[in-house]
């Protein structure tokens, strides 16, 4: 199936994968580790997601933005002045 808009035409076919199945159960790698950490942070603060409160769930979010970005660029190697500090606008 080809879209065209303007100049621009696309083959569907050559950027979906082969079925519909196999690209909603991909892994991805860093996502599977922020929701590690995020999981990881809910259970050490007892933050239950479903009934937290508007002010739980942005401290949780804010934690697991931060200890995620420490933890990609220690892995990378990237200097970790990089990262935002928590709450830094």
């Amino acid at each position: 199936m080809i879209f065209c808009e303007g100049v621009l035409c696309v083959d569907m076919n050559k950027i979906r994968p082969a079925s519909d199945a196999a690209w909603y159960c991909r892994k991805d790698a860093e996502e599977e580790r922020f929701y590690e950490i995020f999981f990881q942070l809910c259970r050490k603060y007892s933050v239950r997601w479903a009934s937290a409160t508007p002010k739980e769930k942005s401290f949780i979010e804010e934690v697991t933005r931060v200890t995620y970005e420490r933890d990609r660029a220690q892995r990378l190697g990237l200097p970790l002045s990089e990262v935002r500090p928590s709450f830094a606008s």
